[in-house]
């Protein structure tokens, strides 16, 4: 939810904190929910036939996720402000629900490749899979980065968040196996 939250960069060129969360908080969320579904389909031998079903289940994941995300916003711009996001926050919306769309391009890439006949589907599948996960593990190791801990307990710190991560993963596979 963007609630009023300045989407302007600062003079330094960064966007400004509460920005960057909603923004990551949406890509993290969409990337766990693409290798989720990503892992069901492997579960499930491609999603029961063809790349072009794997792709569509993928896109209507990822497309189902981003419109609760959109509306969450707009329902909760209009608890808060009486009218829904606009400008300026509209902007925001967008911008952070669109990182749950982009979590799943790579995935789609490789999952068009194997309906193009340039991979087999499982390989296609077990790539997109080994992708998301590296992205997982690469937002985990920059979230420690910022932390004042020692090396080590940045080290003890990616493993809890990438352990945490694979949890989810296992009870959102748990629900669908």
């Amino acid at each position: 939810m963007t609630s009023r939250v300045p989407s302007r960069r600062r003079p330094d060129g960064e966007a400004p904190a509460p920005v960057v969360v909603t923004v990551l908080r949406e890509r993290l969320y969409g990337t766990l929910s693409c290798l989720s579904t990503l892992l069901v389909l492997l579960g499930h031998g491609g999603g029961g036939s063809s790349a072009g079903s794997a792709i569509v289940d993928v896109v209507v994941a990822a497309g189902a996720l981003w419109a609760a995300s959109l509306l969450s916003d707009v329902v909760a711009h209009l608890a808060v402000h009486g009218q829904g996001p606009r400008g300026h926050e509209l902007v925001a919306a967008l911008r952070s629900s669109g990182q749950i769309l982009q979590a799943s391009a790579a995935p789609v890439v490789l999952l068009a490749a194997a309906a193009a006949g340039l991979l087999e589907l499982t390989t296609a599948l077990e790539l997109a899979t080994g992708v998301t996960v590296l992205v997982l593990a690469l937002f985990a190791v920059l979230a420690a980065r910022r932390t004042p801990l020692s090396w080590w307990r940045r080290v003890l710190l990616v493993v809890a968040l990438v352990g945490l991560g694979a949890l989810v993963i296992v009870v959102k596979l748990l629900a669908h196996g």
